[in-house]
């Protein structure tokens, strides 16, 4: 991802669609060793989030992840970046909109 984190720089919004106006952001020096997305909400109720960005993720995946409409209102209708953490229990992004299968670790 950071091969390519200052292409994404100029297409990626600056706040979260629809969502609190959170800014986004990356971390490609993650301690892992795998960038990472970022939103910081700055709510005491949730004021960060971060989730592990795939190697082979282009600038257009991370698009269609963020502008994805959002699900039909339900007491778990969390934006489509938290999906994977919060309904598949991963801490890596992976395009399940398109049946993608979550990762193994």
């Amino acid at each position: 991802m950071s091969r390519i984190a200052p292409q994404l720089a100029k297409t990626l919004p600056q706040r979260s669609p629809g969502y609190l106006m959170a800014p986004f952001g990356w971390d490609d020096a993650h301690s892992s060793g795998t960038d990472h997305l970022e939103v910081d909400y700055r709510s005491p109720d949730h004021s960060h989030f971060t989730i592990a960005i795939p190697d082979d993720w282009t600038d257009q995946d991370l698009l269609d992840l963020i502008f994805l409409p959002p699900r039909d209102p339900a007491p778990q209708n969390w934006p489509a970046w938290e999906i994977p953490a919060y309904d598949f229990v991963t801490f890596r992004l992976f395009r399940f909109w398109k049946g993608e299968k979550k990762p193994d670790k």
